[in-house]
């Protein structure tokens, strides 16, 4: 079982995250009859499929086990446990007020979820690297003169685990244009599947809001769908103003990936974020806490 170091701020320590996935997931990625299973599950119907029974009575009974599996603190949860009627219902749970302390500070950039961060310098890279792949700009967007803008700024990738609070927020005031839906299937956004498949999050089913915020100026922000996730719901699928930590939506049963891009000259993440990304170590992040600054 392969071990990857994360970097958790509050005690300054690297410690070692353990999936326990990882030997199914390296059967479905690097073995042939593996490849064919995972052509088939990965294609939405399956995926919706798989969606409804984690939305269903049925799963019900699984809440208990993934709370102790993933060691979940249920005192942040904002409604009694056995209100929860499914799996999903759990998964897409809401938390207490005052649970995520937004940063409040204008200058401050703000991470978007709780999650494993990544921080690369486009300048020094054509195509962004996550954990062992690399893929062009122009892959990611879809867009040509989209990635061209973007190609010497910064781009920040935030992993969330099975274990993370998976609703997400907006990390400034402004305007949001439309969101662009880009599709495709859903395959899975753990490390191990990514540094097994080439232009595996390129595939990936994604949903683009480009933002126009009060203190970043233009950030492109990009939910990635990841295997057996049913759904990414947005509150607001055309132009809107939002404010700072607003919700901008959720993810569905699954582990998935934000991925946000913003101008050189706008930002500096911080130091820490820098100094273990070089080295391939994430960074646990909270919804809210600082991760940069304007």
């Amino acid at each position: 079982m392969k071990e990857y170091k994360i970097f958790q701020r509050s005690t300054k320590l690297e410690e070692v995250e353990v999936s326990g996935n990882l030997s199914a997931l390296s059967f479905l990625y690097s073995t042939f009859t593996g490849k064919i299973i995972t052509r088939l599950i990965n294609r939405s119907v399956v995926s919706a499929l798989y969606g409804w029974l984690m939305k269903s009575f049925l799963s019900k009974p699984m809440i208990h086990n993934f709370i102790e599996q993933y060691k979940i603190d249920t005192d942040e949860i904002s409604q009694p446990l056995e209100s929860y009627k499914s799996l999903n219902d759990f998964f897409t749970r809401k938390l207490k007020p005052g649970a995520r302390k937004v940063d409040s500070k204008p200058k401050h950039l703000v991470s978007p979820a709780d999650a494993r961060l990544l921080v690369f310098d486009l300048s020094h890279k054509y195509q962004v690297p996550v954990k062992g792949y690399w893929y062009t700009l122009t892959e990611l967007l879809q867009d040509d003169n989209m990635a061209r803008e973007y190609a010497d700024g910064w781009c920040f990738v935030y992993r969330l685990a099975p274990m993370d609070y998976h609703r997400f927020c907006y990390i400034d005031s402004g305007l949001q244009d439309p969101v662009k839906t880009i599709p495709g299937v859903l395959n899975s956004v753990n490390p191990i599947a990514l540094s097994l498949v080439d232009s595996l999050l390129a595939q990936n089913y994604r949903e683009l809001t480009v933002m126009h915020t009060d203190n970043f100026r233009q950030v492109v922000h990009i939910e990635v769908g990841a295997m057996m996730v049913g759904k990414i719901v947005l509150n607001h699928r055309n132009s809107c103003t939002f404010n700072r930590g607003d919700e901008k939506g959720w993810f569905e049963f699954g582990g998935s990936t934000i991925i946000q891009l913003l101008k050189k000259d706008v930002v500096q993440p911080d130091d820490d974020l820098i100094a273990h990304s070089v080295r391939g170590i994430e960074t646990l992040v909270r919804m809210g806490e600082r991760v940069g600054c304007k």
